[in-house]
């Protein structure tokens, strides 16, 4: 998990965003350009060297951005989107000076980190004035000239925003318009923005609201046979109507949470979640609004309780790995070296079996379990291996059993 933006023109003035990053446990971070090439489209990699070398001393691996929207095709000179051979270039050139044991990390004596996965043009299907062939050629020669360096680097079209904003599966036709560069494995996977919201995306009425259900109908609206990545550049639940208190929504957002981590591929079991990064982990109510700003206070950052609810799942999972999704029952575990992790959502519409306990499996070296929620640690119990219930839970929300290695 990361956050953003790390926005290279800003290099040296995002102490605020790295000092969230470090307190909540997060390692990655969007990395995003606006001058990344000229008026006449020819690539300018070295403007991302400083926020490279500034991710690099802070311990953040980037994901790069080339920032592109449709209204650069109407100021003054326009701007338009580019040809492949253009973006291309961008690819290859971004490609060759910043991937692991790249061009940047030789002349900065740097072996072994790097960028790895690469995108552009974040939501184009907000204004969607990009035409839908140019946007593809962009974004076939970004994937193209990247991959010319290293088959094995990632490129991932730019966040979608309406499949959450307007019920839009086809994303403004951004998504048909891309659909065979994802079935030929060119582009790696499909980056959804979600904002949960009382009104416009509520989770609390069930599966409907969750991305596994944008996710899905997008893939199917697109035609894909073959399994794409899930990635989520942007997610929050918004501070906002009925979830306007603060603890409210950090309840909330430990849903959102691994609603955003235990999205699964076509057989409803394997895992696809590539990362998930909220938004904004480093941004005060004056700066982003209280719906979405993630800082109590500035200087030095001050979390605000979803803040501290992502500081919680990181401490209990970021080393671990997702072993197996139950979607049907909301039931997820994950496997780490000192404990596993079985999560349970608790909410009507999202699992079938809501209620005040609930039956898990655990493993054999099993002596005790602690129960987790959005506000920490509740309580430790003794338990065993095998077939174990866990009552005394509160309905609506989302809990975390950790089970300690003896």
């Amino acid at each position: 998990m990361g956050g953003g933006n790390l926005v290279t023109h800003l290099a040296g003035k995002s102490t605020q965003l790295y000092q969230a990053l470090h307190a909540v446990g997060a390692r990655m971070g969007r990395m995003d350009s606006y001058g990344w090439r000229t008026l006449a489209r020819l690539p300018t990699p070295h403007d991302f060297d400083a926020a490279m070398l500034e991710a690099h001393k802070n311990g953040v691996t980037p994901l790069i951005l080339l920032e592109y929207e449709g209204s650069y095709q109407t100021l003054n000179p326009p701007q338009p989107i580019g040809s492949y051979q253009d973006w291309f270039a961008a690819g290859q050139a971004m490609a060759k000076r910043f991937r692991p044991g790249g061009e940047w990390g030789r002349d900065n004596g740097i072996s072994d980190w790097g960028a790895t996965i690469f995108t552009a043009i974040n939501e184009p299907d907000v204004q969607a004035s990009i035409p839908r062939k140019d946007y593809h050629d962009a974004l076939a020669g970004l994937a193209d000239g990247v991959h010319s360096v290293d088959p094995e680097l990632r490129v991932v079209p730019g966040g979608f925003a309406t499949c959450n904003s307007h019920g839009d599966a086809t994303l403004r036709g951004y998504g048909p318009a891309i659909a065979d560069l994802l079935e030929d494995g060119r582009l790696d996977g499909i980056d959804l923005h979600t904002y949960y919201n009382d009104r416009w995306y509520p989770m609390t009425r069930g599966r409907e609201f969750s991305v596994q259900t944008c996710f899905d109908r997008i893939k199917q609206a697109m035609g894909l046979s073959r399994d794409v990545k899930f990635y989520s550049t942007e997610f929050n639940v918004a501070r906002a109507g009925a979830w306007a208190d603060e603890q409210v929504a950090a309840k909330l957002f430990l849903s959102a949470i691994w609603d955003q981590l235990a999205v699964v591929g076509k057989d409803g079991r394997t895992p696809a979640t590539v990362l998930a990064f909220p938004w904004n982990l480093g941004d005060t109510p004056d700066v982003d609004g209280l719906a979405y700003a993630m800082a109590a206070a500035g200087n030095p950052w001050v979390p605000e309780a979803r803040s501290l609810v992502l500081k919680t799942v990181l401490q209990l999972a970021g080393h671990m790995k997702i072993v197996s999704i139950d979607r049907r029952l909301a039931l997820y575990t994950l496997s780490g070296p000192d404990a596993d992790l079985i999560v349970w959502q608790n909410i009507a519409g999202w699992t079938d079996r809501p209620g005040r306990a609930v039956e898990i499996e655990l493993p054999a070296w099993t002596r005790s379990l602690e129960v987790w929620g959005w506000d920490g640690l509740q309580r430790r119990i003794d338990a065993r291996p095998g077939r174990f219930f866990v009552d005394d839970l509160d309905a609506d929300q989302t809990y975390m059993f950790r089970v300690p290695r003896p």
